[in-house]
Formats: C-alpha cells, sequence, structure tokens
C-alpha cells in the first residue's frame, strides 16, 4: 500500500499542482479534508487550519495569490501505512514585498480510500513571514 500512496501522491497532487491543475488536486481531497499548514497566520497569510474542500481551496489561492513559485525540488517521497512524507526544498518570492524566500518543507499526507483526509504542512515559518513583512 506505501508504494500505491506514494504514486497516488506523485500523479494526483503533485502532477496537478505543478501543471496548476487545482481543479485536479481538488478532486482527490476528501470533502471533510483537514488542511494544516503551521506557521504563525498573523505573519503568513497561507498559515492556518482549513477545514474541507473549500477551506484547502481557499489556502491554496491564498498561497498562489501571494506567492510565485521560484523553486520547487522534490527531495524524496516516503510512506508507511496511510502516511506519504514529501521533502521538498521549495523557493517562493512573495508578491507583495517581493521578498524571496527558502526553506526545506515536510508535507505529510493521509490516504484513506483513495482520497486524502488530512495535509499537514512544516516547514521555517520565520523564514516564510522574514519576506513578507514590509
Amino acid at each position: 500500500m506505501s508504494q500505491e500512496n506514494i504514486d497516488f501522491i506523485t500523479n494526483n497532487v503533485y502532477a496537478n499542482f505543478q501543471s496548476g491543475n487545482i481543479a485536479g488536486l481538488m478532486d482527490v481531497l476528501a470533502d471533510d479534508v483537514a488542511w494544516n499548514h503551521h506557521g504563525p497566520r498573523d505573519q503568513v497569510p497561507f498559515s492556518g487550519t482549513y477545514s474541507g474542500k473549500v477551506g484547502a481551496g481557499e489556502q491554496l489561492q491564498t498561497f498562489v495569490g501571494s506567492t510565485e513559485m521560484e523553486k520547487f525540488d522534490l527531495q524524496g517521497l516516503f510512506a508507511g501505512g496511510d502516511k506519504v512524507i514529501a521533502l521538498i526544498q521549495e523557493g517562493c518570492k512573495v508578491v507583495q514585498t517581493g521578498k524571496s524566500y527558502e526553506t526545506l518543507v515536510a508535507h505529510i499526507w493521509t490516504v484513506q480510500d483513495g482520497k486524502v483526509v488530512q495535509f499537514d504542512e512544516l516547514y521555517d515559518s520565520c523564514a516564510v513571514a522574514e519576506a513578507f513583512k514590509a
């Protein structure tokens, strides 16, 4: 099951995100997905806990609208049971400030019955918050 979940995340989440097919990504989320982007919401506008597909869509729209992706280097995927962990070297430019940040990101996906039921993103929130400062 672990390799199946890695393939599922690679083909349905990351491939859709990188091609700009957000609707395709949204299709693989459970209706009640728990979407957690850890970090200080008052400093990083796309941080927070979001509920359901609507919440996940709001988070993704805020991220895409406030940053320009400069680097997305998927460094590895690891799986056990219903969890897939992705390590990514990510770099973005903040639209509002023009400042860039780079951070190692960990994505923790929980896949059940062919749907993502939970997502957690961990990253250097200090570096990201600093890029959002005017």
